[in-house]
């Protein structure tokens, strides 16, 4: 009974599955490479799971990094016994960085053409972006996934004269609806402000 008091309370930290994480997601793209720290495991005694938390990990794919704040996963306690760690939930924050550089990230992770174009307008901004994740059985992504993410300060020059400054706003992306709240920015000495915007992708 105290044991899992202990675990439930403050848990123990061990850095014997990063290997496991690692070359599982090698095995997804051989080009990245991730820097974990050691893993926070708390028992969540009720569900039967595990809560596993590292701090300040690092992604790297060819010359790019992304730094993040820390991810979090929750584990089946069947799983762990087993010596594997299969997540059915996991969290991923970074950071406050440059939106550039996630811009950048993004583009030569994913090949997408249009993103060198956003890349090479976007001048400043710090962002920071929370995504939810659920995975089913097969260990696939289901389309419940949540994004937040916050800009602050953002500078987009499209054209010579056609600019985009102070850009400011709050973003919460689900599978279909794109939600802005508190949007703000400056296009050619005209301010611009919505308490709230609601895009959707056609069904």
């Amino acid at each position: 009974f105290l044991l899992i008091i202990y675990l439930s309370t403050f848990g123990i930290e061990t850095d014997k599955f990063n290997s496991q994480i690692k070359n599982k997601i090698n095995q997804s793209d051989k080009n990245i490479e991730v820097d974990l720290k050691k893993i926070r495991l708390t028992l969540n005694p009720l569900y039967f799971k595990v809560n596993a938390k590292t701090i300040a990990p690092k992604i790297f794919y060819k010359n790019k990094i992304l730094e993040l704040e820390y991810i979090q996963g929750q584990i089946s306690l069947i799983s762990l016994i087993k010596n594997q760690i299969v997540s059915s939930k996991l969290k991923i924050s970074t950071k406050s960085i440059s939106f550039k550089d996630l811009i950048a990230f993004a583009r030569v992770v994913s090949k997408k053409s249009e993103l060198f174009i956003l890349e090479k307008a976007i001048k400043k901004g710090q962002i920071i972006v929370d995504i939810d994740l659920n995975f089913d059985e097969t260990g696939k992504i289901k389309n419940d996934y949540e994004i937040k993410t916050i800009l602050r300060d953002g500078k987009i020059k499209l054209f010579k004269n056609f600019n985009f400054e102070k850009i400011n706003f709050i973003l919460n992306a689900s599978n279909d609806v794109f939600d802005f709240k508190d949007v703000k920015f400056i296009t050619n000495n005209s301010k611009f402000f919505s308490d709230n915007i609601k895009v959707k992708k056609n069904q």
